[in-house]
């Protein structure tokens, strides 16, 4: 049972991980170049992430 709730969490990240576009690498490094053409998504991907594990936190 271990082995399918990992299977799902890893399910879950990576289509949250590909609805968000984080799975294209210049989205990334354009999130770390705040000298130049800084893209903030990847920050709003994360509090987002935040906001749902503090919630699910709270329920377990």
């Amino acid at each position: 049972m271990k082995l399918l709730y990992a299977l799902f969490t890893g399910l879950v990240f990576g289509v949250g991980i590909a609805i968000s576009g984080m799975m294209d690498p210049a989205k990334v490094l354009n999130f770390f170049d705040v000298a130049g053409s800084w893209d903030p998504s990847l920050a709003f991907v994360m509090g987002g992430a935040l906001v749902l594990t503090f919630f699910g936190y709270r329920l377990a």
